[in-house]
């Protein structure tokens, strides 16, 4: 009797051990859970131990993965972190290079070096003049490599405009690399005015195909720089046609008076813009209340 309840137990452990397995509840082994149908007792005992251990190992890695991924976290962000050193030594470079420090100078440069040298024109130009011959060296190499590379890029959008005049697609990609190139920093003196007169000789195509008061301000814009003063009136004249209540064209306008000195052209514009009731960004209000403090210390000065 004791023997047929002992394998009636036996039997139900292992049915409940069974569905258990099935349904993936038991983290244990399938073989710990034949061992328990084939060793009574100590089986199921085996199997027991065998379930607890295997839970624990399951959440051990848990933990360990936590700590990896925040262990991870923190190499990925001191790599983020790294990445901005370079952008932060752009004052020390200029600092270095006043200073009789050969290693940092000679460091920093080559984080320069490494990072884009695009970035650092101005410093890099700086640094042809300094004393450490390997500095200089560095600085004319990183300036002679971006020099090319826009060579290169301007070489290539000029043959395809040779061969399609009116790709406008190439024409819109060599005003954005003009716009880059004068940006940089990089072309100087002749050269700079060079690029100047090719950039209004493309922005004049593009407006040939359409207005845009983008483009009128920028073509005015670089007319005033090389001082064609005639066609940069004629073209912010064009601006307040088109658009009369866009600040660009007031702006350009005072900008215009105030390099051919026409004070009463300045005086003028103030007064349209008040008059026109004409919006004006933060910028567009300081240029505007610069001018405006200067027309009343005028009057003063005249009254006195």
């Amino acid at each position: 009797m004791n023997l047929s309840v002992f394998l009636l137990v036996h039997t139900a452990v292992c049915v409940l051990a069974y569905i258990l397995s099935k349904a993936e509840i038991l983290k244990c082994s399938r073989f710990s859970v034949w061992l328990a149908f084939l060793v009574p007792v100590w089986g199921f005992v085996c199997m027991v131990i065998l379930e607890v251990r295997s839970r624990v190992s399951t959440e051990a890695p848990r933990e360990v993965d936590v700590e990896r991924m925040a262990a991870n976290d923190e190499v990925h962000r001191s790599i983020l972190m790294d990445e901005d050193t370079v952008a932060d030594t752009v004052v020390p470079l200029e600092e270095a290079l006043l200073i009789n420090d050969v290693s940092t100078r000679r460091e920093l440069m080559m984080d320069v070096m490494y990072a884009d040298p695009g970035d650092y024109v101005s410093q890099l130009q700086a640094a042809r003049m300094n004393d450490d011959t390997e500095v200089v060296h560095y600085a004319v190499t990183a300036l002679v490599e971006l020099q090319k590379e826009y060579d290169l890029e301007f070489q290539r959008l000029e043959r395809v405009l040779a061969l399609d005049p009116d790709d406008d697609q190439a024409l819109g990609e060599i005003i954005s690399l003009t716009e880059r190139y004068l940006l940089s920093g990089l072309p100087e003196g002749g050269a700079r005015d060079i690029q100047l007169v090719n950039y209004t000789d493309h922005l004049a195509k593009r407006l040939a195909k359409a207005e845009s008061v983008v483009l009128r301000a920028k073509k005015a814009e670089a007319d005033l720089k090389l001082g064609r003063y005639d066609s940069a009136d004629e073209g912010i004249a064009r601006m307040l046609e088109l658009w009369p209540r866009d600040e660009r064209g007031y702006l350009l306008l005072i900008k215009y008076y105030a390099l051919v000195k026409d004070r009463a052209g300045i005086e003028e514009t103030l007064e349209k813009i008040r008059r026109n009731n004409v919006y004006l960004s933060p910028s567009g209000r300081n240029q505007v209340g610069f001018w405006t403090k200067e027309s009343e210390d005028s009057d003063r000065k005249a009254a006195i």
